[in-house]
């Protein structure tokens, strides 16, 4: 054909225009991309590396999960936004510490709690999509795609004015020094590197608990990384033994499906630590990856502050040390783990707890277990007050599981500022209260309705928010998100305390047991039978009505009985002494924390013990008495 023809043809024409139009806008997408210096990074994110003066509403320091869903909904909502990093790698507790066990929060009745974007990853992940690191990285890229993000940058100086941060200063990975004036600034990291900057000052800790000198945190996670795991094989074993076996093999409430798997204490009591000082392997919580791989979350380390690097560095160069022998003693006595080897590493520890730092409402244990909702509810959420071992308490406390209760807008307004919003790990709480607020899908569905409440407020205050503000707030995160904050009725499981035992719980000092039993974990009760102290892990021994009980097992094997378990269907106790199978009737029994707790006197009637009790001091003395 002519050239000069085909170019003729009208329809021809209009096919040239039309694919020039449409090069037009490629080419200008382009140019607009370098110019405003966004980039698409080696990890999938966008990098903001700005050649102009950039002003964005939202500046979030930090990407632990919670805040990217605030990013997100801000820049659905209209917002600008900017993330800034300090770390050179993304997405925190879940891509760099490896922690793909995602808990779940649940109500008395036991539907789930999530809600919004974290519902949606609760039932990808369900479903099996969502497994591996990478599935997890997609995702977390999607949350984050076409918002300006700069990771490896060093926060330089935060002005501030009348209490409010008015400008935030910055050096880039390219050593280009940065500023920007937001409306909010939110931390979202998991050491507080923006809070630090403006040198406001934590409340207590851990350490108020203890006693402790220096202060205390939760212990962070080394996530275990195997493959050769045959999980049909270990999932068919478990659930082909008796009701009783199990229980007493694998602890009475380990459960295994096709997916996860976890408790068995007893096979984690039998491992021997090489480094006890700093290291702890608790209760294993496992996630099925698929093709025999598996993720752990168990190995917990002491003494490790985020903002310390050496400290994770430590933490990180012990565990890698144990993870052999770890392999090891799990080839040895979980069925279907016999070809276990390990299958790498994370980048980093999984951080559960840092500083807690003062905001307009602190959230208390008593708001928890009493399922309080506020006017000015951010989040429903839902978990047990579960307070992970540290230093001076390695085993930890497991203090009540509650319905669901509402956490307020002010949880997350630093105190000090007008417009410094806390996300996930920062959240305003106690550190006893910490134990249930921790947990990602009760952060996540603040953060969403925060970022949506910031873009209402038009650069006011959030702190000004009043009750019409929330409703609206509350309409729109519903009609728009499918996202329920109103005040919903929720059980309260401390109406049968007195205002001392309401303050003792807040102060972490008691454990709520089913059937409205109070139980007291301090001061830590000290057993010491024939001369020595008995040794317990996992969990400690408590005082209920003013008399000790004890984890059934291991305190059975501490007095030279091995075989003692507890049979939950004939509700009884037995146990081997002398050659002779012995029984004990109806003991009286608790379930905490995956381990059977009975009162001490019967274990010493049984065993034929003489004992003193000493409540003042929590001590009790016994040895054995003479049969003839």
């Amino acid at each position: 054909m002519n050239l000069k023809r085909w170019i003729e043809t009208p329809r021809n024409i209009k096919h040239m225009l039309g694919m020039g139009a449409a090069l037009g806008v490629a080419g200008g997408a382009i140019a607009v991309l370098g110019y405003f210096g966004l980039h698409r990074d080696s990890d999938g994110s966008f990098t903001l590396n700005p050649n102009f003066s950039y002003t964005p509403e939202v500046v979030v320091v930090g990407t632990e999960l919670e805040g990217m869903y605030l990013a997100q909904r801000a820049k659905q909502e209209g917002l600008d936004v900017l993330i800034l990093e300090t770390k050179a790698g993304l997405g925190g507790q879940l891509l760099q510490g490896e922690m793909l066990y995602l808990d779940g929060t649940y109500d008395d009745q036991g539907q789930p709690l999530a809600q919004g974007g974290m519902k949606e990853l609760f039932r990808q992940y369900e479903r099996g999509d969502i497994r591996r690191k990478a599935d997890f990285a997609g995702y977390f890229h999607r949350l984050v795609d076409r918002i300006p993000l700069e990771k490896s940058v060093v926060l330089e100086d935060v002005q501030t004015e009348s209490g409010k941060v008015v400008e935030l200063q910055y050096v880039n990975r390219n050593g280009k020094k940065r500023s920007v004036r937001p409306d909010y600034v939110v931390d979202n990291s998991d050491d507080a590197s923006l809070i630090r900057t403006l040198k406001v000052e934590p409340f207590q800790g851990l350490e108020a608990l203890y006693g402790s000198k220096e202060r205390e945190y939760m212990s962070a996670t080394y996530m275990m990384k195997f493959k050769g795991v045959d999980w049909h094989k270990f999932y068919s074993h478990f659930w082909s033994i008796g009701k009783a076996q199990r229980e007493h093999l694998y602890g009475p409430e380990t459960y295994v499906d096709a997916n996860i798997a976890y408790g068995f204490p007893p096979i984690v009591s039998a491992y021997e630590l090489r480094n006890k000082e700093w290291l702890n392997l608790r209760g294993l919580n496992i996630l099925n990856q698929g093709n025999g791989e598996i993720v752990i979350n168990a190995l917990q380390v002491y003494g490790v502050d985020p903002s310390q690097e050496d400290t994770v560095q430590r933490g990180m160069r012990l565990t890698r040390e144990e993870m052999p022998y770890i392999r090891d003693h799990l080839r040895k006595h979980i069925v279907g783990f016999e070809n276990l080897e390990l299958n790498g590493e994370p980048a980093y520890l999984y951080i559960r707890e840092y500083n807690h730092y003062p905001t307009e409402y602190v959230m208390q244990a008593s708001d928890i277990m009493s399922g309080r909702m506020f006017w000015d509810n951010v989040s429903i959420g839902g978990y047990f007050l579960d307070i992970q071992g540290s230093r001076s308490n390695r085993e930890g406390l497991a203090i009540g599981r509650p319905d669901k209760y509402g956490i307020p807008l002010g949880s997350y307004l630093l105190k000090p500022y007008d417009n410094v919003v806390t996300a996930g790990k920062l959240v305003g709480s106690s550190a006893v209260a910490y134990g249930s607020t921790r947990i990602q899908p009760n952060g996540a569905i603040a953060a969403e309705s925060i970022g949506v409440l910031m873009a209402q407020m038009q650069g006011r205050s959030l702190k000004s928010a009043d009750k019409e503000d929330m409703e609206r707030l509350h309409n729109r995160m519903e009609s728009r998100y499918g996202v329920q904050l109103r005040p919903q009725k929720a059980a309260n499981k401390i109406a049968h305390l007195s205002e001392e035992e309401k303050r003792s719980l807040d102060a972490g000092a008691l454990t709520l047991l089913p059937g409205n039993t109070v139980a007291k974990h301090l001061p830590f009760t000290r057993i010491y039978a024939d001369g020595r102290e008995l040794p317990f892990r996992g969990i400690k021994p408590l005082v209920i009505r003013g008399m000790p009980w004890v984890p059934l097992t291991q305190t059975f094997r501490a007095l030279g009985i091995e075989d003692a378990k507890y049979d939950p269907v004939a509700k009884r106790i037995t146990y081997t002494e002398e050659g002779r199978m012995r029984v004990i009737e109806q003991p009286p029994v608790h379930i905490l924390n995956n381990f059977v707790l009975t009162e001490w006197a019967w274990v010493a009637d049984a065993l034929g013990y003489q004992w003193q009790w000493n409540e003042a001091d929590h001590v009790l003395t016994a040895h054995k008495a003479f049969r003839p």
